[in-house]
């Protein structure tokens, strides 16, 4: 807990004790006046005597019972420690409050007979006393443990997110640089100089990729940027058989959306409707609103003889879990293929 908290917290019980103090002075007060009769002054002072000494006491019980919580004491003798504590407690409250009243009330004889006939009867009230403020004790030091519990559980699941967000961004980049260098190293053959352009493109954007924060949200506009980078690069290899299209993205510019996360969705579909298919390929991404949600469209063709579709790769499947670990909600991509036409819906949650 930290200290503002600390000091609210302290504060707040030292208002609930004051308000529990004052609340048994005037009962008890109320008890004497009232019921047994005795003038407005001997009643203030055994009232007040009485219950500040035994609520002062009773403080201790908060040791005995925060001890117990941070020693981990068995609950059995936990229990026999406070009752033990309590005991004493009462029988000091007793002993002292019996002496301080004599002293002060000892020219009343009547008085003093009524306190020594009252002795059970304060003895009862002050195991009472000592029993509520046990129990408040108790379900503070417990509610403040439940607190403590689920704070460090709410660090340790954001401690788990962040760094399986870095696995997944670790993993994204070499696998995006293996297969460019691969291709890179194909170029170097036949073309070098468009190896040389490849190798240009791939270090801007590898540059402006490792800056990017894969946890933190960026404009739409700056990631369609660097998708159009990516594309260029693609663009080296395939030549006049990649062609893409970006419809309606000017509207959603200033839109909020993760860093990177589009690029392992253009490589699938370059990977799927470009590489793989004899025909030249044409990727296209479409944008809308969907009550509060932007919903991203990216589509393309492949071939039909590639029946068993590969479309959940790691890629795909890295996009996924880092949507889920950002907006804590699943079903955010969505991938279907329908009669040679592979359809990719990312749906990006605007108000978190």
């Amino acid at each position: 807990m930290r200290f503002p908290e600390k000091l609210a917290h302290k504060r707040l019980f030292l208002r609930n004790y004051l308000l529990f103090t004052l609340v048994l002075t005037g009962l008890q007060f109320s008890l004497l006046y009232f019921r047994y009769g005795h003038d407005v002054l001997l009643a203030f002072t055994d009232a007040f005597v009485s219950v500040i000494l035994l609520n002062t006491l009773l403080l201790g019980l908060g040791f005995v019972v925060r001890y117990a919580r941070n020693q981990k004491v068995d609950s059995f003798f936990s229990i026999r420690n406070s009752v033990a504590a309590g005991l004493l407690i009462v029988i000091t409250w007793l002993f002292f409050s019996s002496i301080i009243l004599q002293s002060v009330f000892y020219h009343k004889q009547d008085y003093l007979e009524f306190l020594a006939q009252s002795r059970e009867i304060r003895f009862a009230a002050g195991l009472f006393v000592a029993s509520l403020v046990y129990l408040a004790f108790f379900l503070g030091v417990y509610q403040h443990s439940v607190k403590e519990a689920l704070i460090r559980e709410n660090e340790l699941r954001t401690l788990v997110e962040t760094t399986e967000l870095q696995a997944l961004r670790n993993q994204l980049n070499p696998h995006f640089i293996y297969n460019s260098l691969n291709s890179i190293s194909s170029l170097t053959v036949y073309s070098p100089e468009k190896a040389r352009e490849m190798l240009g493109l791939l270090s801007e954007f590898l540059r402006i990729a490792l800056k990017k924060d894969t946890m933190q949200l960026t404009n739409f506009s700056e990631e369609l940027q660097n998708i159009e980078l990516y594309l260029k690069i693609e663009k080296v290899r395939f030549e006049d058989k990649l062609e893409w299209e970006i419809l309606n993205s000017a509207e959603f510019a200033a839109c909020q959306i993760p860093a990177l996360v589009l690029q392992p969705l253009f490589e699938n579909a370059v990977k799927h409707g470009v590489q793989q298919s004899s025909q030249k390929g044409v990727v296209r991404l479409t944008c809308k609103m969907v009550e509060d949600d932007l919903l991203l469209t990216l589509t393309n063709k492949y071939d039909q003889q590639f029946q068993r579709f590969k479309g959940e790769g790691v890629g795909l499947e890295n996009v996924r879990n880092r949507m889920r670990l950002i907006y804590q909600r699943t079903g955010l991509l969505k991938v279907e293929a329908q009669e040679g036409v592979f359809v990719c819906n990312l749906t990006v949650p605007q108000k978190k």
